[in-house]
């Protein structure tokens, strides 16, 4: 008897970029509805604005009329990226495996659901994470600034926390939901380094992690900038050390 589907519940966060979110989220409606996944999509307003939710709600009948699993929760306390992503992902008991994608389009629907594809090849155990490695099957196009930001961070991720990640900010993830649910309680962090520590908690809890290499292009009007928002996820990482020299991972 073949195994009934995974249910997959992807979130889409969001604050104040409706703009951006118009130009994915109809490319990445087409590429749900013609996949053969499970997937409940969320999208998560993390307290925008009530002209931007109105907005959002525009958008939401534009998608749900291409694929239908479509929905929108707005948060009305402000919880940055990550909170908005563990509130969606607690709200849906049924899900098998968890995943987020960011909303500006740099990691395109096709890579998406490739990511999706192999998380439920593996089996629903073992966690997938994308990695921005530049190659010919999958290209990085990003500036040299934002690349040598990129490098200078995983050098203070391997030093910092002594874990060994390629690339833990892109921006698209698919966990085992029972593995998330294991470590959400010891889960402090809910800004740009939510999930440095989201993986290092999972790797500490024996869940295995599998990177892809997934094509990536930059964005412009990104919201993280590395001048403006680099001592916060310094500051971060060092909260994050100070719990894990302190035995909260075990």
């Amino acid at each position: 008897m073949p195994k009934a589907p995974l249910n997959i519940v992807l979130v889409t966060p969001v604050w104040n970029d409706s703009a951006r979110l118009e130009r994915f989220g109809g490319q990445l409606a087409e590429a749900l509805a013609g996949a053969t996944l499970r997937v409940r999509w969320i999208i998560a307003d993390d307290c925008s604005s009530a002209a931007e939710q109105a907005k959002l709600e525009t958008l939401l009948l534009g998608f749900s009329a291409v694929y239908l699993q479509v929905e929108l929760m707005c948060f009305e306390q402000r919880s940055r990226k990550g909170g908005a992503i563990y509130q969606a992902w607690d709200a849906c008991a049924e899900a098998d495996l968890l995943a987020f994608v960011d909303a500006d389009g740099a990691i395109d629907a096709s890579s998406t659901i490739h990511l999706l594809e192999r998380a439920c090849e593996l089996g629903g155990a073992t966690g997938v994470v994308g990695i921005r490695s530049d190659s010919e099957d999958a290209p990085v196009r990003r500036s040299w600034t934002r690349g040598l930001s990129c490098r200078l961070f995983v050098g203070l991720v391997r030093a910092l926390l002594g874990v060994q990640f390629d690339d833990s900010q892109c921006g698209a993830k698919v966990v085992p939901a029972t593995a998330y649910r294991a470590v959400a309680g010891l889960l402090g962090e809910r800004g740009f380094v939510f999930d440095v520590e989201l993986l290092l908690a999972l790797q500490r809890d024996g869940c295995s992690i599998e990177p892809l290499q997934i094509a990536w292009r930059e964005i412009p009007g990104g919201k993280v900038s590395p001048l403006r928002d680099g001592w916060g996820m310094v500051a971060g990482l060092w909260r994050i050390r100070k719990r894990l020299q302190a035995g909260q991972y075990q």
